[in-house]
C-alpha cells in the first residue's frame, strides 16, 4: 500500500496556459479516488504527472511520504492503463501480461503465474493469449492493459478512461473486476473518466477536475447535495440541475418561471447581488396539478409542459420558457467563462411514472423552497453551500 499526495501541482501547456492548475490531492492508503470532469480537463495529464511521464513546472508529488516528483517512472513503481492501451505490439497477450511485472526484480514466479490465470479468466482472455494487439479488437486490448496493471504489485494504479472501449453489457462486469482486485488487495487507486456514474462505482471519493483545476472533492452525496460551485452542479446529475437567471425586485427573486422569496437564509447568501443563478434539481419538483403535496414554504408556478421523456420508475416533463435575447447573450457568456454548456430554455421536472403527464397540458409545480441552490454568475460559487 502507498499514500499519494500532490501539493500544487502545476503543468503548463505550449502556450503557457495551465493544463494543471495548483492541483492538490490527498489519497490514504488503499484508496480509491476517481476523478471526472469533461474531456478537456487534463485528466490524462493528471495520470501521467502522477506516473512520472510528464514532468510538472511547479508542486510536489509524494508517495509515502517520499518526494518523488524528480524520479522517472521506473523508480515510482506505478502501473498506469493507459487511454490508447500502448500495449507491446511483437508481444502476444500473454507477454504483455507479464512483461511489466517480470521487469521488476525478485519477482515470485509462482505468484505472478497465480494472478496472470485468474486475470485471464476474470477478463476473458484465454482465447487470445497468443495473439498480438494487430489482432485483437479495441475491446480486448483494453482489457490486456487492464489485466497488465492489475497483475503488477505496484505502489499505484493509474486507470486512464479504462472502460471506455467496451460495451455496456460488459462495462459493469469489469467494473467490478477492478474494484474486487483494489479491494482486496487494498491497492492505491486513482481512475480517471468522464462518465459520473462509473466514478461513483469505483471509488469511496471523486474529485471534480474542470480547466486544470480540482473544483471540489468528496463523497458522491456531498458532491450532488452540496457542489461547491455551478460547474459542478451542472456536471452531476442526470438529469443536470436546472439553473435559472435571478433577479432581485424587492423582496422576491424574479426567474422565468416563477419568483423566489428573499428570506433570511436567500438574503444572507445574495447580499447586494442584483442577479445570481437559482439551481433546482428536476427531483425537487412536485407535481401538484391533482392536489397539494406535503410541501410548505414552496415556490409554485404553473406552466405548459412542452415534451415528455418516459425513464420507467419515472418521468422527464419538459417546461419551456424564454429569455430576453440580451439576457441569453449574458448566459453564453458564462458559459464561455466555464467551457461547458449549463443553461437551456427549458426546465426538467421529474414526476413519478404513475401520473399522466402529456405535452400541451398544463403542470402545477412545487419546489421545497429549502432545496434552492444560489450561485454568483461571476465566479460560480454556491452562495447557499452548507
Amino acid at each position: 500500500m502507498s499514500s499519494l499526495q500532490l501539493r500544487g501541482v502545476t503543468v503548463l501547456g505550449p502556450s503557457g496556459q495551465p493544463l494543471l492548475d495548483a492541483v492538490d490531492l490527498d489519497l490514504a492508503d488503499g484508496e480509491a479516488l476517481a476523478v471526472i470532469g469533461p474531456s478537456a480537463a487534463a485528466r490524462t495529464t493528471l495520470l501521467r504527472t502522477i506516473a512520472g511521464l510528464q514532468a510538472p513546472d511547479d508542486g510536489e508529488i509524494l508517495i509515502d511520504d517520499v518526494d518523488v516528483t524528480g524520479r522517472g517512472p521506473r523508480q515510482r513503481d506505478v502501473a498506469m492503463v493507459f487511454a490508447d492501451h500502448a500495449l507491446h505490439p511483437r508481444r502476444d497477450t500473454l507477454d504483455n501480461l507479464t512483461f511489466a511485472a517480470t521487469l521488476r526484480r525478485r519477482h515470485d514466479r509462482a505468484e505472478l503465474a497465480e494472478r496472470v490465470e485468474q486475470v485471464v479468466d476474470e477478463l476473458a482472455l484465454r482465447d487470445v493469449l497468443d495473439l498480438r494487439p494487430a489482432r485483437l479488437g479495441a475491446d480486448q486490448q483494453q482489457r490486456v492493459a487492464i489485466g497488465r496493471s492489475l497483475v503488477r504489485d505496484a505502489n499505484l494504479w493509474l486507470f486512464d478512461d479504462p472502460f471506455a472501449a467496451q460495451s455496456e453489457r460488459v462495462r459493469p462486469h469489469l467494473r467490478s473486476v477492478v474494484l474486487h482486485w483494489q479491494t482486496e488487495r487494498e491497492r492505491t487507486s486513482l481512475v480517471a473518466t468522464s462518465s459520473v456514474d462509473e466514478a461513483l462505482s469505483l471509488a469511496g471519493r471523486v474529485a471534480v477536475l474542470h480547466q486544470g483545476r480540482i473544483r471540489q472533492v468528496g463523497s458522491a452525496d456531498e458532491l450532488y447535495e452540496d457542489p461547491a460551485d455551478m460547474f459542478v452542479a451542472g456536471y452531476l446529475g442526470s438529469p443536470p440541475m436546472n439553473l435559472l437567471p435571478a433577479f432581485r425586485d424587492g423582496d422576491q427573486l424574479v426567474t422565468p418561471l416563477a419568483t423566489i422569496l428573499v428570506d433570511d437564509r436567500v438574503e444572507r447568501a445574495i447580499g447586494d447581488r442584483p442577479v445570481v443563478i437559482a439551481g433546482i434539481r428536476p427531483e425537487h419538483c412536485h407535481d401538484a396539478t391533482r392536489g397539494k403535496v406535503a410541501v410548505t414554504g414552496g415556490v409554485e408556478f404553473t406552466t405548459r409542459v412542452d415534451d415528455v421523456e418516459w425513464r420507467a420508475r419515472s418521468q422527464y416533463a419538459f417546461l419551456g420558457f424564454d429569455l430576453d435575447p440580451a439576457l441569453a447573450e449574458v448566459l453564453d457568456e458564462v458559459e464561455e467563462m466555464f467551457e461547458f454548456d449549463l443553461f437551456q430554455d427549458f426546465l426538467v421536472a421529474e414526476v413519478p411514472s404513475g401520473t399522466t403527464v402529456r405535452a400541451g397540458q398544463s403542470l402545477h409545480v412545487v419546489v421545497p423552497h429549502e432545496s434552492i441552490m444560489l450561485f454568483d454568475p461571476d465566479s460560480g460559487e454556491n452562495l447557499t453551500r452548507g
